[in-house]
């Protein structure tokens, strides 16, 4: 408990580190923190509606050399190109299989496009799966 004398003496506010409030550090902190909100809301908007969203479907061994993926793509701008690396992989999750899908300005629908490819694989492959689309 501070003496109240020690809240008036400037001697004694310096000797037991009672700081005067500041306003200029308020305004600080709520600068701080509304660029921290803002920031929190345009990232997570824009992280929650990509431009391009795909997602596999199912994937179907055909024989020892070929797998097939099927899977979704949804983009928001239909009018650039677009394209998708589909992989294959082995039971030691090596990929022995590998392909690039490219669709073409007007080629893709608004909304969900279901596709279907067969990748050839160079060994027998377990499992396929989307590396990237852009």
């Amino acid at each position: 408990m501070v003496h109240p004398k020690g809240y008036t003496d400037p001697t004694l506010r310096e000797r037991y580190g009672i700081k005067s409030n500041n306003p200029r550090n308020l305004w600080l902190a709520i600068g701080f923190s509304l660029l921290a909100v803002l920031w929190f809301i345009w990232s997570g908007t824009n992280i929650a509606n990509p431009q391009i969203r795909s997602q596999v479907i199912s994937f179907q061994v055909v024989d020892n050399q070929n797998i097939s993926i099927t899977y979704t793509l949804q983009v928001k701008n239909l009018n650039k190109p677009h394209s998708c690396d589909l992989v294959a992989r082995d039971i030691d999750k090596n990929i022995v299989g590998e392909v690039t899908e490219q669709y073409e300005s007007g080629q893709l629908m608004a909304g969900k496009n279901l596709k279907t490819v067969v990748i050839s694989t160079r060994t027998p492959a377990v499992n396929a799966g989307i590396s990237s689309c852009q």
